[in-house]
């Protein structure tokens, strides 16, 4: 296998939300976004949630030195991790917005000629297939949240619940409370945020080794405004990660557009990978 892996913080952050993993041993790789708080804390160290959350999922799969479990069992771990350090710093986990959470793309390259792959939020898995064939894997479950959520709001009170306006809403910080009291809902979002109920939405699935030569694993730092996924993967593919990071970053600036953490990882499969 060859691997290329970029990481790197947004232009205004000093540290990145985001985490990769690349755990050779059992070749299990994958890329976790923290979602940025809603609320403040930092810990001892001056990290906030998302840090925290990106960085607890990284440590658990990276700490992994055999694969006996499944990926979906992985997360789930990680997931009761992610509870119990929330836990020891006492955040009240009752509150959606107080919970510290992470999106996440991991694949397992399997002895058994497989692939192994489980998805959480808009991290997203990207495959080039040996036909040529480029297609996601997973579904981004954050892309048009806050419609979602206004159609919810629309039927909650048609049920006769007593929610603002939506006038209301319009101020971005109750949109996002909101948005965040959906997670792992069917009208919602994925997310590890420490509850149990993400069990129910991981996306996961297998694809055989000999049908799959590249695969592209990115946070949503690396969606580009103008092309689809399967665009950027091949653009990413022509330039490498590091290079289309730079140029992403460019348009972004040249825009005024909001710029995000950047992570990624692509892995070609070599023909003897592919011929065991």
């Amino acid at each position: 296998m060859k691997v290329e892996s970029f990481f790197s913080a947004a232009p205004h952050k000093s540290v990145s939300e985001d985490s990769i993993v690349l755990n050779e041993k059992i070749n299990v790789y994958g890329v976790f976004d923290g979602a940025t708080p809603l609320m403040p804390f930092k810990d001892e160290n001056g990290m906030n949630g998302a840090y925290l959350a990106s960085n607890i999922f990284k440590d658990y799969f990276l700490g992994l030195y055999r694969s006996n479990h499944s990926l979906v069992e992985g997360i789930m771990a990680a997931n009761r991790m992610l509870r119990e350090h929330m836990e020891k710093y006492n955040i009240n986990q009752e509150k959606y917005e107080n919970l510290w959470s992470t999106c996440a793309a991991i694949i397992n390259i399997e002895e058994e000629e497989k692939i192994s792959y489980a998805q959480l939020g808009d991290c997203m898995i990207i495959a080039e297939y040996q036909t040529g064939t480029v297609k996601a894997l997973t579904r981004d479950t954050v892309k048009d949240i806050s419609y979602r959520a206004k159609a919810y709001r629309e039927e909650l009170r048609k049920q006769g619940v007593n929610i603002p306006d939506e006038e209301y809403y319009h101020d971005r910080t109750y949109q996002l409370l909101f948005n965040r009291s959906l997670a792992n809902m069917e009208h919602g979002y994925t997310v590890a945020n420490g509850k149990e109920e993400v069990l129910n939405f991981i996306q996961h699935g297998q694809v055989n080794i000999s049908e799959i030569k590249t695969l592209l694993l990115i946070t949503d730092g690396l969606f580009h405004p103008k092309y689809s996924i399967e665009e950027a993967f091949t653009k990413i593919q022509t330039s490498g990660l590091h290079a289309y990071s730079n140029e992403l970053e460019q348009y972004e600036k040249r825009n005024n557009l909001r710029s995000d953490d950047k992570s990624g990882i692509m892995i070609s499969l070599c023909d003897e990978e592919r011929s065991k």
